[in-house]
């Protein structure tokens, strides 16, 4: 079991054991506050992959805090850590949990297919997709394979792990249909005029979004990139064309996905955006 010390880094990387170690928060009836513990959310899924049959194992569990005075992403209780000191999980409150779940079947030198599970406080999200190895970038390409259980498309707990069974009993399908649309990515020849065209549009989404201009939020449950994201972006691509000659639609939208990680991105906003981006670009390109 690790021990923690979020002072030393906001984003910490852990295992099981210590995530099930860590203090449980419950509301005044002594239930999990948001229904379901995160620990518990993940056991639940891998015992999703043990029925079916899939070769599996946790890639990732990161834990990360945030800014919030009112309800950060950890918090730490005195009377635990003075008993068990100040680095011992039993004294940490983890409100903000990111994990991976990496099913080996069908994975090829380049590609594998990853479960990704965001436990925050608004509550929590689940995806499945295929994923690149090298950097780990996941890609959500469809809006079926994201749920949640708040905002406008909520469903309830038992829902979502009843979507992550339907992923897995319709596995092969689904990467089958991973990869035709990857393929036609890869097919698909950006010039820079393309990428400039782009980068104009998800600026565009990304003010109408945050001023309220239009329908935008009613289109989009989210932005694909947020300003600084857009300027990361922007930057990654800037070197990248000064180094290749044929830039193709999949190395654009992997520098995109890179971005999608915990020490890069909230975790709240890690899952939406991530299928936000494909939703755009499937509208441009027709992917599907």
């Amino acid at each position: 079991m690790k021990t923690l010390n979020f002072e030393i880094a906001k984003i910490q990387e852990l295992d099981i054991e210590t995530l099930q170690a860590t203090y449980k928060e419950n509301d005044v009836f002594g239930n999990p506050l948001r229904d379901i513990y995160h620990y518990q959310v993940i056991n639940n899924i891998l015992n999703a992959c043990k029925r079916s049959g899939l070769k599996y194992d946790i890639q990732d569990i990161f834990a990360a805090n945030n800014n919030s005075k009112q309800y950060p992403g950890v918090s730490i209780l005195p009377q635990v850590a003075a008993t068990h000191g100040a680095n011992a999980p039993e004294a940490h409150i983890l409100r903000r949990v990111y994990t991976t779940i990496r099913i080996h079947d069908g994975e090829t030198d380049e590609l594998t297919t990853n479960i990704a599970i965001a436990y925050h406080q608004e509550g929590l999200q689940v995806a499945f997709g295929t994923t690149v190895k090298i950097c780990r970038n996941l890609c959500i390409l469809g809006a079926e394979k994201i749920v949640t259980n708040y905002g406008s498309g909520k469903i309830s707990n038992d829902k979502i792990f009843e979507s992550v069974d339907n992923w897995l009993r319709d596995f092969g399908n689904y990467q089958e249909r991973d990869l035709r649309v990857i393929e036609k990515m890869k097919s698909i020849i950006c010039q820079k005029s393309d990428v400039m065209q782009l980068i104009g549009m998800l600026t565009s989404i990304r003010v109408a979004y945050d001023n309220g201009i239009g329908d935008i939020k009613q289109q989009l449950n989210n932005y694909p990139l947020n300003q600084a994201q857009i300027s990361i972006f922007t930057e990654n691509y800037l070197r990248y064309e000064q180094e290749h000659n044929i830039i193709n639609l999949w190395d654009v939208y992997n520098m995109a996905t890179h971005i999608y990680k915990p020490h890069t991105t909230e975790i709240p906003n890690i899952l939406p955006q991530t299928a936000v981006l494909f939703d755009v670009l499937n509208n441009n390109y027709n992917l599907m």
